[in-house]
């Protein structure tokens, strides 16, 4: 867990700041998820509350398995956008589940209609007078036999960035900083 106090959070942080209260709402799946204390896995959702303000409430509703499809299909979306207030922040983190081809509850395309809903969820965030913020996926543990760590997301990041720069979102490029600090250990 040690990128997520890196330059990416400082930056949330300090961007936080301005706000008296806000809430940070978590949209995404398992690697941002809360877990059950007794499993060794975490989801870096879990350890955000801890180093933000006081003030500042994490409300996460990221879950396991959830692609931006299904976790709009399930009515997990109109949750947070009805709970969302002026000076909120909503993360949103998706792509491991959206490349599950061989599901179509999940399965979104990442040139249209996984770009499609991201610009959902920014427009709908806008709109309740929050903030959006997209996050590309964190890196998988995939190393091939030199122990070279291997990209696995397709071209789900890079859909999240462009999409990012379009819509003037601020950018969590958690694949980018996951992949060095997986490289590294």
């Amino acid at each position: 867990m040690r990128f997520l106090s890196s330059l990416a959070l400082l930056t949330l942080a300090a961007v936080l700041h301005a706000y008296a209260a806000p809430t940070i709402f978590l949209a995404g799946d398992s690697t941002m998820a809360n877990k059950p204390l007794d499993l060794p896995e975490r989801g870096w959702g879990m350890a955000l509350g801890a180093l933000m303000k006081a003030e500042v409430k994490v409300d996460n509703h990221a879950v396991n398995g959830r692609s931006t499809k299904s976790f709009i299909d399930e009515g997990r979306w109109e949750k947070i956008t009805q709970a969302l207030q002026p000076g909120d922040f909503v993360i949103i983190q998706f792509g491991h589940n959206d490349e599950k081809k061989e599901d179509p509850k999940r399965y979104t395309d990442p040139a249209t209609s996984f770009r499609d809903n991201l610009r959902r969820f920014i427009r709908e965030t806008r709109a309740r007078g929050a903030s959006p913020i997209l996050a590309t996926p964190v890196a998988r543990r995939k190393f091939d036999a030199q122990g070279k760590l291997q990209a696995t997301h397709g071209d789900y990041p890079a859909a999240v960035r462009t999409v990012a720069r379009e819509e003037k979102v601020p950018l969590l490029d958690l694949e980018t900083a996951t992949s060095a600090w997986l490289q590294a250990a």
